[in-house]
């Protein structure tokens, strides 16, 4: 917009009161940057009488609330400019990127090439030799803990953002049930058993957490402390697009899944909603409402089972089931993974 102000009326007028939701919208884009004749323009587009929005746009600007935000919004911009560099380069590659398929991995590489880098790879003998929870399968985990108790993800179609807000979503019915419920054949994301539910905080399923050791080369040996999580859901089963604050392997145990990958250096196209969710369906962006999300660049992976996909801290991904599947994801590393702390630090900081 570049429609210039007219000057205010000489004569006084009742200036109109301004919701909530409009002031809150004219200190964002202050903070963006945006120059007060577009503001006050684009609200008389919306109804607002010119004074009125012209009055309300000083007082905010006036306010010392947002001159104590001005500074960090700035550094904000210029993070955010720097990362619009980081695309542009990478947009420059005519290739589609990719991630590595790699078998035999060695500990010293792993770290090295993807883990002390940020790259994601997939595992191809993600097993470790001999584990036991490389033969579960559903029936014999039907067979061994049908009759306890789980706790699910459940109704999910009732909220759009039903991985943001879990209360109200959880339900509880025999593994035995559930198991059968993700067997069926089809198609279902209203059912899903997640890290969430923590499954192996459960003291009926000692047993099964016992299963999990050893861990793969990768992980410590160390007693376990509530890193190691179990996923299992129906053909369907969608977790998503969000990120991670930490790094995560997640080995497929049974069935198939596709992992949409996007750079953490996107991240101010994300369209962050709550928490560390998008608003974008990343299987079907909407790009009239999400334009700067095309920006960026998605890797499509599909992991079958046997397989591990590395997820590195803060990368973006949205996983659908392609089958109904068995997951395990670890965060155990030996190498350090106490990224969550950084955050929370910069959070009481900020």
């Amino acid at each position: 917009m570049s429609r210039a102000i007219q000057h205010l009326s000489e004569t006084p007028l009742a200036l109109e009161p301004i919701p909530t939701p409009w002031l809150e919208w004219i200190a964002r884009n202050l903070l963006r940057g945006v120059a007060e004749p577009d503001l006050v323009a684009g609200m008389m587009e919306s109804g607002f009488s010119q004074d009125s929005a012209l009055a309300a746009v000083r007082d905010i600007a006036a306010s010392p609330i947002l001159a104590g935000a001005t500074p960090m919004a700035r550094r904000l911009r210029n993070i955010e400019a720097m990362l619009d560099v980081r695309l542009s380069l990478a947009n420059q590659r005519p290739e589609a990127p990719t991630v590595d398929r790699r078998h035999g991995l060695g500990a010293d590489d792993f770290h090295a090439l993807y883990y002390a880098r940020n790259q994601p790879v997939v595992i191809t003998d993600a097993f470790a030799p001999f584990a036991p929870y490389s033969q579960w399968t559903f029936d014999t985990l039907r067979d061994r803990f049908g009759d306890e108790m789980v706790e699910l993800q459940a109704n999910r179609k009732t909220e759009p953002v039903y991985e943001v807000f879990l209360k109200g979503h959880t339900l509880k019915m025999r593994f035995a049930e559930f198991i059968d419920r993700v067997q069926a054949g089809g198609e279902s994301n209203e059912f899903y058993l997640t890290a969430n539910d923590r499954l192996f905080e459960n003291p009926a399923f000692a047993a099964l957490l016992d299963d999990i050791r050893p861990f793969p080369p990768y992980f410590t040996q160390e007693p376990y402390d509530g890193r190691q999580f179990l996923w299992m859901g129906a053909k369907g089963c969608v977790s998503p697009l969000h990120r991670d604050r930490l790094n995560v392997f997640m080995i497929q145990v049974r069935g198939r899944k596709r992992v949409l990958l996007i750079d953490s250096t996107s991240t101010h196209v994300m369209y962050n909603f709550e928490s560390f969710f998008s608003e974008v369906d990343a299987e079907d962006p909407d790009f009239d409402r999400f334009p700067d999300f095309g920006q960026a660049r998605i890797l499509d992976v599909t992991l079958e089972a046997g397989e591990a996909l590395f997820i590195p801290a803060n990368w973006w991904h949205h996983v659908r089931a392609l089958k109904p599947s068995l997951n395990l994801t670890l965060t155990n590393f030996v190498f350090p993974n106490d990224f969550e702390a950084i955050f929370d630090r910069g959070l009481a900081l900020g």
